[in-house]
């Protein structure tokens, strides 16, 4: 069915055009009316109370409001041990710095004293001198074949 012919239908049949109308399909919608003699007669209105809190839920809300305090002081104290694990951190790292530094230094000195041209210099302003060229001995008659004694220059 097209809109024109429902437009048509519905002009030539006032029954639809009174269902459709909101006011009226309102009005079918309400109760019946009452009678005269209820209608002046008003409900009796009477005031409730609001929920009271018993005895029961009052020891409930101290332990929980207990277990918040906890918490938070739990959590001050928790926040307070890092503070100062922290704060010893820092102190134990600037010191372990300080001992690296030190290392460092005293291996550097070590490289430099165990250079040969400084080992050679100690060694001649001690009194040494520079070995010979070595020698074998002989196990079956105990002498020594080959080599030379250590000898020092006087030219020093």
């Amino acid at each position: 069915m097209t809109t024109v012919n429902a437009q048509h239908s519905a002009a030539a049949n006032p029954s639809w055009r009174a269902l459709t109308d909101g006011a009226t399909a309102r009005a079918a919608r309400r109760p019946a009316s009452r009678p005269v003699g209820e209608s002046s007669a008003r409900p009796e209105l009477r005031v409730v109370r609001g929920v009271v809190p018993s005895r029961r839920t009052l020891p409930f809300l101290v332990l929980v409001i207990g277990i918040l305090a906890c918490a938070l002081v739990s959590s001050m104290l928790l926040n307070a041990r890092m503070a100062d694990t922290a704060y010893k951190m820092k102190t134990a790292q600037v010191e372990l710095n300080v001992l690296n530094d030190h290392i460092e230094t005293v291996r550097a000195d070590v490289q430099e004293a165990s250079a040969a041209d400084t080992l050679a210099a100690r060694a001649a302003e001690l009194g040494m001198v520079p070995a010979a060229a070595p020698g074998v001995v002989d196990l079956a008659d105990s002498t020594l074949a080959g080599g030379s004694a250590a000898e020092a220059d006087d030219a020093q």
